[in-house]
């Protein structure tokens, strides 16, 4: 955690420009594409970081188990039910200088072995097995606040913003279909023609 006080206006600026000259491009990965859930995180009644469990249901509205201090619309409800985030993506901040972990930065699910950078808003990811666990489809990119700042140095939050560092960024989900949620389980990416069962 940084002891600085946080930088002026003028100095985020700054840092953002640099930030944003260093983007890298994430392959897209195939459908059928997939890794394992290495974490998952709740928090109750909200906030960071967001502590490990072993196991839990994902339902339309959330984790079971997890809170948000900050309610809806900036946390939290449907189209952000669940918060993803990668350990591809955890290393490359970190090799920055930062000092996230799973559920430093609030995620639900920490992914590791597919990497979330390549992704984009309306995929859909099977987690578990395909006759009974969640489906969920990405929403929207989580933008950083300042509740997590104290994982980063000199409170550089940009370095996960989706306008910044695409590739970092965490991602917002819906849930398709509800369902329980163990680590160690599989994530895939689905593809355009796969059907979701009920």
């Amino acid at each position: 955690m940084s002891d600085t006080p946080a930088p002026s206006e003028a100095d985020q600026e700054s840092r953002i420009d640099d930030l944003a000259a260093a983007r890298r491009e994430i392959p897209r990965p195939l459908a059928g594409s997939g890794g394992l859930i290495s974490s998952i995180n709740v928090s109750h009644p909200g906030g960071v970081p967001k502590r490990p469990i072993d196991r839990t249901v994902i339902t339309t509205r959330g984790l079971v188990g997890d809170g948000q201090r900050t309610k809806e619309p900036i946390h939290g409800g449907p189209e952000k039910a669940v918060c993803l985030f990668g350990v591809e993506q955890i290393a490359r901040v970190n090799a920055d200088g930062h000092h996230l972990y799973p559920g430093a930065i609030g995620e639900n699910l920490t992914v590791s072995g597919l990497d979330l950078g390549g992704l984009r808003a309306g995929d859909r990811l099977q987690i578990g097995t395909p006759e009974g666990g969640p489906i969920i489809q990405l929403s929207e990119p989580a933008a950083p606040c300042k509740n997590i700042a104290g994982s980063f140095e000199d409170w550089r939050i940009a370095r996960v913003s989706h306008k910044v560092r695409p590739e970092d960024s965490r991602w917002y989900a819906r849930v398709l279909r509800e369902g329980p949620v163990v680590t160690g389980d599989r994530i895939e990416l689905l593809g355009a023609a796969d059907t979701i069962g009920q």
